[in-house]
């Protein structure tokens, strides 16, 4: 490489590149949050279980398809870079390309097999027309994945970005529009005949029932839809801007490797991490079946005792007897948005990390390789756990602010809002385990994430089986399974990190300091919320709770604000944010200065 090439390239750094990664998967999760709201209302909590049915085995086939391909990319495309074989990262292009179309076909081929026995094993075949929506939607995502595999690879996370925005928006526009027109289409039939889609319907609640499996379907064609939007975009650029790679850079650099060799070296890679995915999505399939079935078997055999802890809820949700499954499913999902935001933000760190961990370990640069997997820990254990305790303390306070024009929704708040307070305040477990998957996939040891995932869900699996079965606990136990799941593999990984690496971690900098400053920030948030909110209620504008404006989302809203600050301000007073991490953000060298010059770092 050309002295002149190596200033003008642009290569983000770990924090840089897992930064511009996380403002894209903040905006994508408050877009998602954002979506749910009119598709909840549109599809209830029952149309919102065939949705999140669908998705399930959708995410396992998906991830079966393509999820070893764009780490095994990325990997090979960092190593390659960092010795300078230049046409070695074209030819990965090429041979990825290939290869991510024959496991997109198959991927289609495999989710259109399975739809119908999938939902017919747990007597939902609602579901079954949404699992077929999304079957053009595993082709799309896999070809998609072969520039974004590239271009983390070259240290560029941009276009990566950039394509899952589009992705977000295409799908809470075009899903939301084609479910509202489904709905209004089968009530105007209903109104009209009295039917819906050919089936008879006695009153309005029926109707709605008829409708939800074809506007759950049509909301999930949005997904498929706004897919083909996100590959357009990430195409047009490869075409349009490349790779950055010059000419003279390719006839400098070695002949090609062979297409079959590097097809092989590819598939090699791939296939631990093809394994522990499937382990961690069939995982999630069978935890999603398990739910379902075990909620049924004791609504049949105990549903005296569901009425008893439930039975508010159930009323004021209209709930029938043989919907009770469903309903507590869908309360339980409708938490589970919000458990899944933080692991959305702490993944980028892991993605990031991949080739910048990988270029250090191809040259056996220690330093580079500890700092870099310290950084990681430590930032996901800042980003994770203070926003996960503010969010458990106002778990309550953050979905009725969501949620309180939909009735049916606002009848399962407890529930939904106990389940997402546990889940927030493990969310810094749930979160580190990505990362250290993506960090171990990066120097080599990519089977021991497989390891971890096999015996984790043994956990998982025994433990839900076992205590939703038990009907004071019912749907509460798949929480004590997920997280026990988590903290399994979260140990293993980690371990076998460090003990491969040969480094050593600073136990106070990177767990203790974030989990003290979190703490103090999730009693600023409990405390001022409580204050704010009884004095805002006396506000006739704000007094009326069943308002986007009220009492609570002003008072929500004006406790994470003190809660965050007080968090950063007892991490800059413990000095619990290193120098290193922040030069590696944009103007970090200007910020490290301003902070040194006032004292909060030596």
């Amino acid at each position: 490489m050309s002295p002149l090439k190596q200033q003008t390239r642009k290569k983000q750094s770990l924090l840089n590149g897992a930064l511009v990664l996380m403002i894209a998967a903040v905006f994508v999760k408050v877009i998602g949050v954002l979506y749910k709201i009119p598709l909840n209302q549109i599809l209830g909590v029952l149309g919102r279980s065939y949705y999140s049915s669908a998705y399930a085995v959708f995410i396992m086939v998906y991830y079966v398809a393509l999820a070893g391909l764009p780490t095994a990319m990325s990997r090979l495309v960092a190593h390659y870079m960092a010795l300078g074989q230049y046409r070695h990262v074209r030819q990965t292009l090429r041979v990825a390309r290939k290869l991510f179309i024959c496991t997109g076909i198959g991927g289609s081929i495999l989710l259109a097999a399975v739809a119908y026995p999938y939902v017919a094993s747990f007597d939902k075949k609602e579901a079954f027309y949404s699992i077929l929506a999304l079957v053009p939607c595993v082709f799309l995502c896999c070809i998609m994945s072969t520039y974004r595999g590239y271009y983390n690879g070259l240290r560029n996370m941009t276009p990566t970005a950039v394509s899952e925005v589009i992705e977000a928006i295409g799908r809470m526009i075009i899903g939301v529009v084609l479910a509202r027109l489904v709905d209004n289409y089968g009530m105007a039939q209903y109104a009209e005949t009295g039917s819906v889609f050919g089936v008879a319907c006695e009153n309005v609640k029926k109707a709605h029932e008829a409708i939800y499996p074809y506007s759950s379907a049509a909301a999930v064609f949005g997904v498929t839809l706004s897919t083909l939007l996100a590959f357009l975009y990430v195409w047009a650029r490869y075409r349009l801007r490349g790779d950055g790679i010059t000419e003279a850079e390719l006839k400098a650099s070695p002949e090609p490797i062979r297409q079959k060799t590097l097809a092989k070296d590819l598939m090699r890679i791939a296939f631990p991490i093809v394994m522990s995915t499937l382990i961690f999505n069939l995982t999630n399939l069978i935890d999603a079946w398990t739910i379902q079935f075990r909620l049924a078997g004791i609504a049949k055999t105990h549903v005296d005792v569901l009425q008893e802890l439930y039975g508010a809820s159930l009323q004021a949700g209209g709930v029938s007897f043989e919907k009770i499954p469903d309903y507590l499913y869908g309360a339980y999902e409708i938490a589970s948005d919000f458990r899944n935001l933080l692991p959305a933000l702490t993944v980028t760190l892991g993605v990031s990390a991949i080739p910048v961990l990988s270029e250090a370990w191809t040259v056996k640069n220690h330093d580079a390789i500890k700092f870099s997997i310290e950084s990681v820990i430590r930032t996901s254990m800042i980003v994770a756990m203070p926003l996960g305790v503010i969010m458990g303390i106002l778990s309550k306070a953050i979905l009725t602010t969501f949620y309180w024009k939909q009735p049916a929704t606002m009848s399962a708040i407890e529930l939904s809002s106990f389940t997402m307070s546990i889940y927030c305040f493990a969310a810094f477990i749930l979160s580190i385990t990505q990362p250290l998957t993506n960090m171990l996939q990066a120097i080599g040891k990519t089977y021991v994430p497989m390891i971890a995932l096999a015996i984790g869900a043994v956990f998982k699996i025994g433990l839900n089986y076992y205590l939703i079965g038990l009907p004071e606990i019912n749907i509460y136990g798949a929480i004590v399974g997920t997280i026990s799941c988590y903290i399994v593999v979260a140990l293993i990984d980690i371990v076998a990190l460090l003990r491969a690496s040969h480094t050593k971690v600073r136990f106070s900098s990177v767990f203790l300091k974030p989990l003290f400053c979190s703490l103090v920030g999730g009693a600023a948030a409990w405390a001022v919320y409580g204050m704010t909110s009884e004095l805002l209620r006396s506000v006739p504008v704000l007094s009326n709770p069943n308002a986007y404006i009220s009492y609570n989302s002003v008072g929500m809203a004006i406790a994470a604000v003190f809660a965050v600050a007080f968090f950063f301000a007892t991490m800059f007073l413990t000095k619990a944010i290193e120098k290193e991490d922040v030069r590696m953000l944009p103007k970090g060298d200007k910020i490290v200065r301003i902070l040194m010059k006032h004292g909060f770092m030596d």
